[in-house]
């Protein structure tokens, strides 16, 4: 992959790796926060599996069909015991 990047000759890092990615995830937070406040937004978290019929993700927009899947025994005792 070839990019069109121009580092100046005399360029020198002012942070150096750990402390440029604590840089960005400050920046990150610091967009997402603010930019949340004056949206007047706020941050919902959702479950990734619920239970069938509890009426969180089932049919909700009445076309979508509930999904489910069947995980064996054999993969669960495996995966727990890690």
């Amino acid at each position: 992959m070839k990019t069109n990047l121009i580092i100046p000759k005399n360029y020198k890092n002012l942070l150096d790796l750990k402390e440029t990615e604590k840089a960005i995830r400050l920046i990150k937070e610091f967009f997402q926060t603010n930019l949340a406040f004056e949206l007047n937004l706020l941050r919902v978290t959702a479950p990734l599996f619920v239970q069938s019929g509890t009426g969180i993700n089932d049919d909700l927009n009445g076309v979508d069909k509930q999904e489910s899947m069947t995980i064996s025994t054999a993969w669960t005792n495996r995966f727990l015991s890690k």
